[in-house]
């Protein structure tokens, strides 16, 4: 019954979704997609992806939180990589210089981690307001 419901929501808003079985499959824009499992003892599992090329995992399909860790470790491996290069090669750009470039590279995974996190939780809390009703 929850299904029909959210189903009907999802119609009069003109929200694009795919329907396979069990599941709900709701695209949100950018490559973002939420995907509702309808299980058999009345329970709903909700789980958040980025899928296609997005901004923060490229062309790797992955959670949401997967691809803000991917990104952490990706940035620090990355900064410590070059700075042994930069170091062995003698090539001294600047500490500040390279370590302010990683900061901006910082903010911009931040603020894309950000907006995708606030429109999935936000969309999460109107399907709970949806399936309250």
């Amino acid at each position: 019954m929850s299904k029909e419901k959210i189903k009907t929501k999802l119609i009069r808003y003109q929200m694009k979704f795919e329907e396979s079985g069990k599941s709900l499959n709701i695209k949100l824009g950018l490559s973002l997609e939420i995907l509702i499992a309808f299980n058999d003892d009345n329970k709903i599992s909700i789980i958040d992806r980025l899928s296609g090329w997005n901004p923060l995992s490229g062309f790797f399909k992955m959670s949401l939180k997967n691809a803000m860790i991917f990104n952490t470790i990706s940035i620090v491996v990355f900064w410590i990589l070059f700075m042994f290069i930069f170091n062995s090669l003698k090539l001294y750009i600047g500490f500040e210089v390279f370590t302010m470039s990683l900061v901006c590279i910082w903010g911009y995974v931040l603020y894309w981690s950000t907006y995708y996190q606030i429109k999935a939780e936000s969309f999460k809390r109107t399907l709970m307001n949806w399936l309250d009703e």
